[in-house]
């Protein structure tokens, strides 16, 4: 978490009984405007990262911007949940037993479903397209030597990436670099409408 207090305390001293008016209209916009530059470069960071389109991240992040009475704001990613890896393999090859048919001599065409996730493809071992219960192809595996039962195979965690130690040093760097910027620009936009 980053704070700004008393920088803004300062910058309200400097102005005077301005300031007062000025600087939580000015510091709220000003992080607003970061965090929504954070989240953007947190969302390439986690689909290059994942394999999962930027789209689908950015709906699944929330924002909760500042306002004058309150100068906070976050990123709540607790819906990007990770995803079955149907959604990482290749639109043509999503077919109930596409990677588990046989050749003429009886041997599988592939020991599992090929999919890019993480960044890479790669042939996950003893995974086969079939459809749930509810009628949607997903990738399952089986949990024992039997037949059934079976379990879904989920792709990466968007929300896993978003909470690494990695990410979290990216997004404030950027923070950092934002908040003054943005603060500048606010206050001489302000101080523009004063005259």
């Amino acid at each position: 978490m980053i704070s700004i207090k008393d920088d803004l305390h300062l910058l309200e001293k400097k102005l005077g009984r301005m300031g007062q008016r000025i600087v939580p209209k000015a510091a709220s916009q000003a992080i607003n405007r970061a965090l929504k530059s954070v989240n953007s470069s947190a969302i390439k960071e986690v689909a290059a990262e994942t394999s999962v389109k930027q789209k689908d991240i950015r709906q699944a992040h929330k924002l909760y911007l500042a306002r004058r009475t309150r100068l906070q704001a976050s990123i709540d990613a607790a819906k990007a949940r990770a995803r079955n890896l149907i959604e990482y393999v290749r639109p043509a090859q999503r077919k109930a037993g596409y990677f588990n048919s046989r050749s003429k001599r009886g041997k599988f065409k592939a020991p599992g479903v090929k999919a890019k996730a993480w960044g890479k493809t790669k042939t996950y071992s003893g995974t086969f397209i079939a459809r749930a219960p509810q009628g949607q192809l997903l990738v399952f595996a089986r949990k024992g030597p039997g037949r059934t039962p079976l379990k879904g195979v989920a792709g990466p965690s968007p929300r896993g990436t978003f909470v690494s130690q990695r990410l979290e040093q990216v997004m404030e760097r950027k923070a950092r670099e934002r908040i003054p910027i943005e603060l500048t620009r606010s206050i001489q936009n302000e101080l523009r409408k004063l005259k």
